[in-house]
């Protein structure tokens, strides 16, 4: 099946990971629409994307595409995808999909209806660390899991990380924009679902100039094994080295027989056990390749789809719990 691409929006790096991955697939990229002008002038020229709209409405009447994907400021993405799906499209979207639990739950009607794939870019699940990680857990390396400590530090980058991300209104809450990935990753790693959310907060700190925007977040949430999970997903990781600490996606897995950790940019995955004297340092093989999120997406368009893969009806659910702890949070 030849499939060809549209984007929508490019406020945030992340969507040249989609233009990247087009390329390396063989997806022809069609059309792309920057609406905001100050990006706009700041693409001309670029290597990697030439813009050929400067309104989404015209781009979604003049070309003829069967994926959108989106990348415009998180409180913006929702809106485009629902148009995107009332015109027929295939949709795959920068995370988070969208910034209200009423935009996600009409996305997901749309989808039903009009009988179209939706998908986020969910790239942490390609590690190959977190990788071996789930291959230990399901095989019973630490038995049954009880806690996950789970950190998502970022650094702030005031000055540096888009403007948007600090204007009131567009960003649309922490855990949705962070803690998303934590969503993906616990069902995924563990095999367990979300039952309960505990607590929730966000509260602004750092981001003093702006205290509308809430750039500390931590959570506790219940599995359905009754497994607990305590997770911080906050801007507070030192500028420079921010993405460099290890507290930027760290994961503790704590089972009734051992424990696992790791880091989303380590080699070797921790591991310990009753019978260990000293933690063990295993390296992983990072030679196997997962499939990327724009595979997975087209495996499901072509009716190809495989168990553990990423599906409409997962990043639907997936996007609709964050959403609902992020709503948990402003109640305090």
């Amino acid at each position: 099946m030849s499939l060809k691409l549209a984007i929508a929006g490019f406020r945030h790096g992340h969507i040249f990971s989609l233009v990247a991955e087009a390329r390396k697939l063989g997806i022809e990229i069609v059309a792309a629409v920057e609406e905001d002008a100050t990006t706009r002038e700041s693409l001309s020229g670029h290597e990697k994307i030439t813009i050929t709209h400067s309104s989404f409405e015209k781009m979604l009447h003049e070309a003829e595409f069967d994926i959108l994907g989106v990348g415009d400021y998180f409180a913006r993405r929702g809106s485009l995808a629902i148009q995107g799906l009332q015109a027929g499209k295939h949709i795959i979207v920068d995370k988070p999909l969208c910034t209200s639990i009423s935009e996600c739950d009409q996305i997901a009607r749309l989808a039903a209806e009009k009988k179209r794939s939706v998908s986020c870019m969910f790239g942490m699940r390609s590690s190959p660390t977190f990788r071996m990680m789930k291959k230990a857990i399901a095989e019973g390396a630490i038995g049954t899991v009880r806690t996950l400590c789970i950190t998502g530090q970022h650094p702030l980058m005031l000055g540096t990380r888009p403007a948007w991300y600090f204007e009131e209104g567009k960003h649309g809450g922490t855990i949705n924009d962070i803690g998303i990935h934590a969503v993906d990753l616990i069902p995924w790693l563990t095999g367990l679902q979300i039952k309960e959310v505990c607590a929730a907060r966000c509260w602004n700190a750092k981001a003093a100039q702006t205290p509308w925007f809430k750039d500390c977040a931590q959570v506790m949430l219940k599995l359905n094994n009754d497994a607990g999970v305590i997770a911080d997903f906050s801007y507070l990781s030192p500028d420079r080295c921010g993405f460099a600490v290890r507290q930027y996606w760290r994961v503790t897995v704590h089972g009734d027989k051992g424990v696992l950790e790791c880091q989303n940019q380590d080699n070797n995955l921790m591991f310990a056990n009753s019978d260990s004297s000293m933690p063990e340092s295993i390296p992983c093989n990072s030679e196997s390749q997962a499939d990327s999120f724009l595979e997975q997406l087209i495996r499901e368009i072509e009716g190809k789809t495989i168990p553990g893969q990423l599906t409409t009806d997962y990043v639907l659910k997936t996007s609709r719990k964050a959403l609902e702890i992020q709503q948990e949070a402003k109640l305090f």
